[in-house]
């Protein structure tokens, strides 16, 4: 992607998610939007037809992120969890206002498969039990909606606490595998 393109998006996507903190998403419009990123309104429809599409954007370059970190963490599953976890808080930002805003549900459809086959394919034989890929659609999910929580309720617990029962639940579930 050209550099000038990067900067814009993610100028668009940072005052996005700056306006996120004090305003709902449908009360953002695309000139004050375009007013906290420093870009032009002629720029912005460049690159979106409306301020939802950067949610649409951002939750696209995630997910590939995830993918492509998570197929080269080589199937260790201590590794899997801590890739999973460290992009998640790289991304912090965005994906709690994904969450919290409701625009996260086609990422979280994506994240759950991405993290279920890549489970499937680092643990599980060439043909795995239906009780062994049930198992592994369940932790995929829980993994994934355990961090919803959280961003919905962060007084709960740190995210240190969420990474360690996260880590505690899977290595437990996992000896359910075959």
């Amino acid at each position: 992607m050209d550099k000038r393109v990067l900067k814009t998006k993610t100028a668009l996507t940072d005052a996005l998610f700056e306006l996120l903190e004090t305003k709902e998403i449908a009360d953002i419009s695309v000139t004050e939007l375009c007013e906290k990123a420093d870009v032009n309104r002629r720029t912005f429809y460049i690159h979106y037809s409306n301020v939802d599409d950067i949610f649409e954007d951002y939750e696209n370059e995630l997910s590939e992120q995830v993918y492509q970190t998570m197929k080269s963490a080589n199937g260790d599953i201590e590794t899997l969890l801590d890739t999973f976890d460290n992009i998640l808080s790289s991304n912090f930002q965005g994906f709690k206002q994904l969450c919290l805003n409701q625009k996260h549900h086609a990422l979280i459809d994506r994240l759950q498969r991405m993290l279920f086959h890549t489970l499937e394919d680092s643990l599980l034989v060439d043909n795995p039990s239906a009780n062994d890929q049930l198992v592994l659609q369940y932790l995929s999910s829980g993994l994934i909606n355990s961090y919803i929580y959280w961003f919905e309720h962060p007084d709960k617990m740190s995210y240190q606490e969420l990474a360690i029962i996260n880590k505690e639940i899977i290595q437990a579930n996992l000896t359910i595998l075959k």
